[in-house]
């Protein structure tokens, strides 16, 4: 398969690898999750609304909406607007959120984490407003340059075990803690199973513990290979402080091979001088 993919420079939406290629949620929550993170903050949507764009009927999105909210893709808010009634608002992550973080005040400053987009939920008393306008002034209209193979590594954990599915950002942060342990040696095998190894059943904080793990079994630098002395002529190695028994003309091998063919020499040249 041969992948063409083009630079948009407006108007486009960012998204994880490990998001597009979590197993644990169907196609179809797949692709309504990644059209309802393309929307801006504040923006309506309904069951109604989102089949009406697609083939999919209202059962098909209601389920996928269900499926992502318990993947923790997806968070049902109820709150009291100014009228004083109440009204469900979605919540919605391109990286699943902590269970056991609260939900944040909307009057509050946002805390650290994956950022939320809320969506409204016309069923329960908002209006449809229709289709989004155009992006907040904070969206980034840029073109992204590629991840660094650090940032590939670490986003591609969550691949192969969804409770290590980390953020962009948050393998950004990270980076540098890969490219120590590569500084020493250490192969992605190795850096892999690190990291993925022993996990326990229920991960709250993914970034939290790949940083705990890379700081600490980073593998100690390995020890340079012994310099054998050589001989400088052939190359073949001589104990410290010695001398090769082939170049070195001093040495009483050499010495010997040396006189032994002087007098072979000298024997050819008497003899053929008898015949001559």
């Amino acid at each position: 398969m041969r992948v063409y993919r083009t630079a948009p420079t407006r108007a486009f939406t960012t998204f994880s690898n490990a998001l597009l290629r979590d197993a644990t949620i169907s196609w179809c929550a797949v692709g309504l999750l990644a059209y309802l993170v393309s929307l801006p903050n504040g923006a309506r949507a309904s069951i109604r609304k989102l089949s009406e764009q697609r083939k999919e009927g209202r059962d098909r999105i209601g389920a996928a909406l269900r499926e992502l909210e318990e993947a923790r893709y997806l968070r049902r808010l109820t709150r009291r607007d100014r009228t004083g009634r109440l009204r469900t608002e979605y919540e919605v992550f391109d990286t699943p959120y902590d269970p056991e973080a609260p939900a944040p005040d909307p009057a509050e400053a946002p805390a650290a984490g994956p950022t939320p987009r809320t969506v409204g939920n016309p069923a329960s008393g908002g209006r449809d407003d229709g289709p989004p306008g155009p992006l907040p002034p904070g969206e980034k209209t840029g073109v992204k340059q590629p991840p660094s193979p650090a940032v590939q590594l670490l986003t591609s954990l969550g691949r192969s075990d969804p409770r290590l599915a980390l953020g962009a950002g948050e393998a950004e942060r990270l980076r540098t803690l890969v490219e120590e342990w590569w500084a020493v040696g250490a192969s992605d095998a190795l850096i892999r199973e690190a990291l993925t190894s022993g996990l326990p059943t229920r991960v709250h904080a993914p970034a939290a513990l790949v940083a705990d793990r890379l700081r600490r079994k980073k593998p100690a630098p390995r020890p340079a290979a012994p310099v054998r002395p050589e001989c400088g002529v052939c190359g073949t190695p001589v104990p410290e402080g010695a001398s090769c028994a082939r170049c070195d003309p001093a040495t009483p091998a050499v010495a010997g091979f040396v006189a032994a063919a002087l007098r072979g020499s000298a024997s050819v040249r008497q003899v053929l001088r008898r015949r001559c």
